[in-house]
């Protein structure tokens, strides 16, 4: 059963300008798509039923395929067009909120966000630590990566512990858009099947980031401190509790049986949802000043292979793999055959940075020099991820800048980049 309907987006080529408004229109009949929400758009199922109607909606000037939920689709919408109609939202209060999530937890693992030294981690929360849950501030050390692609795992063993789904809690904008480049680089025609079924059986419940760091930069890479789609519900705190959106029918489904507990938002709340973000956004551009610049990452980048700039960085760089282990977006792996006991094959992550990255069985390298392999990592996530997912390959989480031993600020490097 799919989490969320299904939508096709095709856009049309360049030149066909005149076309798009009368295609906006185009409503395909007997037609249903019956293919996994977190599936890439290359795999669909297809049966013809007369009673299903899907209107098309194309994104953008060039020949694309790609495969949206509902709740995308919003998020779309509101990126292009403005808010041109209010989501499904909800007040609750913080009493009724607890009392909510101890019902859920009957139901899943919770995964939330809980302070430590050195910021929050997500770890799995019970009665008992519940109330130390922190949803309302800024996104976690770990991304969500860990749990979706763990950082080794035998991939030949079925798990047969966990017996109840995943409930994501707290999540933040710069993780939720990671996972479309995730979910297609572990879907489509040979999808992973310990992706895919973590994926699909887990639920995210996000939130608004209210306390961006000084790392942070999603608005410099297209991106906001606060979710607008690829989530079940969202919460935006407000006063002494939380206004709930609803982005797709599982989220819907969470709510259900707590109608006391379930307000009307009025105008007030949701002017302040509007103004905490306001603020929240304002806060972003304001930390990152120092690194404006006109012009596109993907420009900028794909004009600068002969750039000295990454001999200059790369001096201080150690080759730890921080960067790679912490980005949400980054999936490459290894994998190795062992036995012990018995036979296993585990996978592990792996990093570009590190000097057997990408070595052949002969022992040829492409990139035998760390520069070489500094600046893949900048083509990687500002060209390459986007010519092959549609979108970049950074999120604007700053977690390598706070992870690299090297103290390498990526958007010091983008900078430099722009300049030259």
């Amino acid at each position: 059963v799919n989490p969320d309907p299904i939508i096709l987006s095709i856009t049309i080529p360049t030149g066909a300008e005149d076309l798009k408004f009368g295609w906006f229109h185009l409503i395909f009949t007997y037609c249903i798509l019956k293919s996994h929400y977190h599936s890439c758009s290359k795999r669909f199922e297809t049966d013809f039923n007369p009673g299903i109607l899907l209107n098309f909606y194309l994104v953008s000037l060039f020949i694309n395929v790609q495969c949206y939920s509902v709740s995308d689709l919003f998020g779309l919408f509101q990126q292009r067009h403005g808010n041109l109609f209010m989501a499904e939202r909800y007040y609750i209060s913080r009493e009724y909120w607890a009392s909510i999530l101890n019902v859920w937890l009957e139901k899943f693992f919770i995964i939330a966000p809980r302070r430590e030294e050195g910021g929050l981690y997500f770890h799995e929360v019970d009665n008992s630590s519940i109330n130390s849950i922190i949803v309302d501030e800024v996104r976690t050390v770990q991304p969500l990566k860990n749990y979706l692609l763990p950082p080794v795992e035998n991939i030949i063993k079925k798990n047969n512990n966990k017996n109840k789904p995943w409930l994501f809690l707290g999540v933040k904008a710069c993780d939720l858009a990671a996972l479309p480049i995730l979910d297609q680089a572990f879907g489509g025609d040979f999808a992973d099947p310990l992706y895919q079924s973590r994926r699909e059986e887990s639920i995210i419940v996000s939130a608004d980031c209210n306390k961006p760091l000084s790392t942070c930069f999603c608005s410099m890479v297209g991106g906001d401190p606060f979710p607008t789609r690829g989530f079940d519900l969202n919460i935006s705190k407000v006063w002494e509790g939380y206004v709930v959106e609803i982005g797709s029918l599982r989220g819907k489904e969470l709510l259900e049986g707590f109608d006391k507990a379930l307000k009307e938002v009025v105008k007030e709340e949701n002017e302040a949802v509007e103004k905490m973000r306001k603020q929240t956004r304002v806060k972003v551009l304001k930390n990152n000043r120092d690194f404006d610049f006109n012009g596109s990452y993907t420009d900028i980048v794909s004009k600068s292979w002969e750039s000295e700039v990454y001999k200059k960085h790369v001096e201080t760089c150690v080759e730890c793999g921080a960067c790679n282990n912490v980005c949400p977006t980054c999936h490459c792996y290894m994998l190795e055959d062992a036995s012990r006991k018995e036979f296993v094959k585990l996978r592990g992550w792996d990093s570009c940075q590190y000097t057997g990255y990408a070595v052949t069985a002969g022992g040829g390298t492409p990139r035998p020099r760390l520069f070489e392999r500094f600046r893949n990592r900048y083509f990687c996530k500002f060209k390459y991820l986007e010519e092959n997912y549609g979108q970049l390959g950074c999120t604007g989480c700053g977690r390598c800048i706070e992870a690299c031993q090297g103290k390498i600020d990526m958007r010091v490097v983008l900078k430099d980049l722009a300049a030259r």
